[in-house]
């Protein structure tokens, strides 16, 4: 028997795995990493420059075809170019616009359409029921996570509680050197710092002493008063804007965390949506077109670079159920990964990592939950159109 042979077009890590798999079976591959789809300088058309590419090949000889570019545009042109050239041929290619899907099929029942990043999304969503292998919950902190915010609220704690000292001393002091009752030293002290100066109860007889410790409870009052006034109004204020802009600081528990609102995190959110889950999604890209969509489901995003620790406290990595990280950078998805740890030591990962071997290692080191790839999980489903007997 002959062995199967396919034909693939495009490059890109879709179409490497694709033709690994294929391969690893014995399938005999012809491959055009280079299609030469930008508009040729002799202004020949890429139906044409296909054709004289594929010259002296039969089309009619491959158990398949993969259409397998990087862009959407790219595999719909080559998707009609081998339907002009060939009209039944066997075809398989990748779309993430799924509403072209029926019009191409009907003109080729022999067109397989796949959406990688939906086939993925499965694949993550049931990530996030698998059990954990370490139940003890750990948390460790990093002494530089919170710094700002740990000095930001010291302050102001440091303020009041001076504050509070300087009313409680300023209270005393008045009580036993002007021989006024605990209440009317109060009342005085509090009509000082307030500025009001009813002048029932004054300092025009006083000792000068009692004179100089108005004048100081006047200045501190003043200070104390607006720096204490500002510091709650920028929180306030602050606290307004981060909600209109998307950095609202969450406090759920068993949620999950989504980094990255892309192709496949798309999917990934609207599975998790679907099965009924609580999602925080942190999204670095504040013009992204699926943010709307998500809120009209309800769905909390929260705008910021997911790196930054800050960013995972506020999104409650402390007490998620898990984080999915699928950015577009491997690197970036595991300094994701390494950080949400410091918050909860036993924290479900999943993450996206295109490299095999790198996500192998990663995976067993660090007990991260899931590392695989888009391109990787639906290279498989590919493969399995093609009937290796």
């Amino acid at each position: 028997m002959n062995k199967s042979s396919v034909l693939i077009l495009g490059s890109g890590h879709l179409a490497s795995r694709v033709k690994k798999i294929v391969a690893d079976k014995g399938v005999v591959i012809t491959h055009f990493p280079e299609l030469n789809l930008d508009a040729p300088n002799d202004h020949t058309s890429t139906l044409e420059t296909t054709k004289k590419m594929l010259s002296g090949i039969d089309l009619k000889s491959f158990t398949m075809t993969y259409i397998l570019c990087e862009s959407d545009q790219d595999n719909l042109e080559m998707v009609l170019v081998m339907m002009a050239l060939q009209s039944d041929l066997p075809t398989a290619t990748a779309l993430f616009n799924e509403n072209l899907r029926k019009h191409l099929q009907e003109a080729n029942p022999n067109l397989h359409i796949l959406n990688p990043a939906k086939i993925a999304a499965r694949v993550f969503a049931d990530a996030v029921h698998h059990s954990k292998s370490n139940q003890s919950k750990g948390i460790i902190n990093s002494p530089q996570l919170l710094q700002r915010k740990i000095q930001s609220d010291k302050f102001l704690k440091f303020l009041i509680g001076t504050f509070a000292l300087l009313v409680i001393g300023a209270t005393a002091f008045f009580h036993y050197s002007e021989d006024l009752r605990w209440i009317d030293a109060l009342y005085f002290v509090v009509v000082t710092l307030s500025t009001v100066g009813y002048g029932d109860i004054n300092l025009q007889s006083a000792s000068e002493i009692s004179k100089l410790v108005g004048i100081f409870l006047i200045l501190c009052s003043t200070v104390y008063v607006w720096l204490i006034f500002s510091l709650l109004i920028d929180r306030i204020i602050k606290k307004r804007t981060q909600l209109s802009l998307g950095r609202k600081k969450y406090s759920y528990k068993d949620h999950i965390i989504l980094c990255g609102l892309g192709r496949l995190g798309f999917f990934i959110a609207e599975q998790l949506h679907q099965r009924g889950e609580k999602i925080v999604i942190v999204e670095a890209n504040e013009e992204s077109s699926n943010i709307e969509h998500f809120r009209s489901l309800n769905i909390d995003v929260y705008f910021g670079d997911a790196r930054l620790p800050r960013v995972l406290q506020d999104v409650g990595a402390k007490n998620c159920k898990a984080l999915i990280s699928v950015i577009n950078d491997d690197y970036a998805n595991i300094e994701i990964g390494l950080n949400a740890k410091y918050f909860q030591s036993d924290i479900q990962l999943i993450l996206r990592v295109f490299d095999e071997k790198m996500a192998a290692v990663i995976k067993d080191k660090f007990q991260i939950h899931l590392t695989q790839s888009m391109s990787f999980v639906a290279a498989e489903n590919f493969a399995s159109l093609i009937d290796f007997e």
